[in-house]
């Protein structure tokens, strides 16, 4: 083979690679792109996430501070029996609130109390 030849496969090879490591990054760009859309919704429901410069949405625990009396009764109890971490787990299931809110929330019920 001429010299011509082995620059012409050099090249070939060398394309390819570089459009393989293009597609892997077209991918990765895309996961990206699906993971900030869904932080980008979780923001809109009061999940928590700050969205760039904007401000931080208002967090659901200080919009409606109203729960249902009985899992209110609950938290309570849970806290008198020191459950903190439970406590929390209860209000982010009830009201699909982020874990900052979750906690924010019981705590702020801990100093109310």
């Amino acid at each position: 083979m001429e010299n011509t030849d082995w620059i012409s496969a050099a090249a070939l090879a060398l394309s390819l690679l570089f459009m393989l490591r293009v597609i892997s990054l077209n991918k990765r760009v895309n996961e990206l792109q699906s993971q900030l859309e869904r932080m980008d919704s979780r923001s809109a429901t009061g999940g928590g996430f700050i969205r760039p410069g904007g401000n931080a949405p208002t967090p659901l625990y200080v919009q409606n501070m109203e729960i249902a009396p009985d899992l209110e009764r609950r938290l309570h109890l849970l806290l008198a029996e020191g459950k903190k971490i439970q406590a929390i787990k209860v209000i982010r299931e009830a009201r699909n609130l982020s874990l900052a809110d979750a906690k924010n929330y019981i705590d702020e019920m801990e100093r109310n109390r």
